[in-house]
């Protein structure tokens, strides 16, 4: 028994039988006209006479073909010519035709076709290019979306977001696919949603809040250079000429300035009059009493603090 019976039920066995009983060999004239038709078409023998489901049915078995050759060898030697060349031209179409081909012929195919697969009409807005595997390939995006809001969480990843919304994570701190599913959760639970988003709302909070005084605790690297011998240096030395009375609160300012990064080192000198202005106009309080030059300087003292000031630190013309 041949490959191909092997795959024919006995129904069709027995009506290939009574199809050829009583049949001289060789093969009629209509059917030798239409094998030699088929052979000027393209085919190859193999795929008139195998019967392979790749093939389809054959037209007649391959010893009805050589008896019809022993019979006719004129129309046998044409008959040999056309199979011979058909068979050299599916030589080169297996060679060149590979599996990595095929793959990229199909894959030309979905890039061009009109519709995607769920037969969203493909546009400009609705279709974006992207890399999968090596090849560049078209997403439609009303797919991605009603995929998206099918998208629902399992039980292990709400537990999951659950409880590192308790150990102080957000919602948008998980990973993409699982934000998309817990807010399609969230709009199908919106009792358990709201307290989920509170929860989430309350972290995020506590994290700028974090954020903003770390921020805070951490000063510019030319304040502590050199243990802040460097800064200490370049100020003391630029309100060398500062009243003593006045000297340290514009050092303390200009310090402040340099931890936060507004003043440079290198420009220490030639900004001090900024800090000293500063230091002279602002309101300060002692107490309960608004400071004010016409005070007295101690309780028991009868010259005010104006009488401190010299003709240069006037601020009066």
């Amino acid at each position: 028994m041949s490959r191909v019976q092997k795959f024919r039920s006995h129904e069709e066995r027995s009506e290939a039988r009574r199809k050829w009983m009583n049949v001289p060999p060789g093969m009629t004239e209509d059917l030798a006209a239409e094998f030699m038709r088929r052979l000027t078409a393209g085919d190859t023998l193999r795929k008139i006479t195998s019967g392979d489901k790749r093939c389809g049915p054959a037209l007649v078995t391959p010893q009805r073909f050589k008896k019809h050759c022993e019979l006719h060898p004129e129309w046998a030697v044409e008959a040999r010519r056309l199979a011979h060349v058909n068979e050299q031209v599916a030589a080169r179409v297996r060679a060149t035709v590979t599996w990595r081909l095929a793959i990229d012929r199909s894959a030309e195919k979905r890039r061009t076709a009109e519709r995607c697969k769920n037969g969203h009409i493909r546009t400009l807005e609705n279709t974006f290019y992207e890399q999968h595997l090596g090849y560049l390939v078209r997403r439609c995006k009303d797919c991605i979306k009603n995929r998206r809001q099918l998208l629902m969480p399992s039980a292990d990843q709400v537990r999951a977001s659950i409880a590192s919304l308790h150990e102080g994570a957000t919602l948008s701190s998980a990973a993409s696919h699982v934000q998309q599913s817990m807010r399609n959760f969230i709009r199908a639970n919106p009792k358990l949603g709201a307290r989920l988003r509170y929860i989430s709302d309350k972290n995020a909070h506590a994290h700028r809040s974090a954020a903003q005084r770390a921020r805070r605790q951490f000063a510019a690297s030319s304040l502590t250079r050199n243990d802040g011998q460097d800064a200490y240096e370049a100020v003391r030395q630029a309100t060398a000429h500062v009243p003593e009375d006045e000297r340290e609160d514009v050092m303390s300012r200009m310090f402040v300035a340099i931890g936060e990064g507004r003043l440079k080192l290198p420009d220490v000198r030639s900004r001090v009059g900024e800090f000293l202005a500063e230091q002279r106009r602002r309101p300060r309080v002692y107490g309960e009493a608004r400071f004010s030059l016409n005070n007295p300087l101690g309780d028991d003292s009868d010259m005010t603090w104006l009488d401190t000031k010299t003709d240069a630190d006037r601020l009066w013309a």
